[in-house]
Formats: structure tokens, sequence, C-alpha cells
């Protein structure tokens, strides 16, 4: 009999204890390497697939990088559900992990309470979370 997902060690890779303890900057580095994980973190351009791009934040120190084939600014969240976010990049990540390690998912207005948010914001969190959450049981 197989073992249930929640119970393996490919569950526990991030905890939301180590969510909540970082820093921006090491939110955003665990954000990468999740979004980029075939070149371990390292920035790919969204718009043509090139690896070779460069840093260039924005003024507020927010992660921003620029394709050397296609002269194209992006950041990490670029076409994906998190692009044009408000929130800190540390709540998402924490909305994601708290979705996806219930059991039968995660009612907005808990979550709402969990993140300090309003209950809107966390609606729209807990929708995306559970689209990265159905893509993350279904890549096992």
């Amino acid at each position: 009999m197989s073992q249930h997902f929640l119970l393996t060690a490919a569950a526990r890779t991030v905890s939301l204890k180590q969510i909540l303890r970082m820093e921006e900057a090491e939110a955003w580095t665990v954000f990468c390497t999740i979004r980029w994980p075939e070149t371990d973190g390292v920035p790919v351009c969204p718009h043509c697939d090139c690896s070779t791009c460069w840093r260039c934040p924005r003024p507020n120190g927010a992660p921003r990088f620029r394709c050397s084939a296609c002269r194209r600014d992006f950041s990490p969240t670029s076409g994906t559900l998190f692009a044009f976010h408000k929130l800190e990049i540390r709540d998402y990540l924490a909305a994601v992990v708290i979705f996806c390690d219930e059991v039968k998912g995660k009612a907005a207005l808990a979550l709402s309470r969990d993140l300090d948010v309003q209950y809107k914001t966390a609606f729209v969190v807990r929708r995306e979370s559970r689209l990265i959450g159905v893509v993350r049981m279904n890549s096992t």
C-alpha cells in the first residue's frame, strides 16, 4: 500500500516555520529555485527561454532581470499567477504551504486570519494556491 503524499519526505521540503522566519531576499531565492528548478534558480527569460540574463533590480530592491537575447525585463513572477502581486513574496509562499499542507484545503476566512489580510485578498490567494497545489500534487 502506498503512503499518502503528505506523509512522505518530499512533502516536507519547505515548512511554514521556515518561510515565516525568512527575510524577503531569502524568500525570493526560494521562489526562484521553485520557479526554475532545472537551472537551480538561475533565471530563464519567459519570452524567449534564454538563460543568459543579468540582474537589474528595482529601486525598492525587488528582483528584476534583463534578457541578453531579447533585451526584455522580467521578474521571477512574470508569467505566473503571482505576476503584478502586491503582497510580499513570503506571504504568497506561506499561503501555498498552508494550502498544500491542509488535507481538504483551507477556507478563505481562516487564511485571511492566518496571513492578516482582507477576505478578498485571501480569496484570490487561496484560488491561486489551489491551482499550485493541484500542479504540485500532479507532479509527484
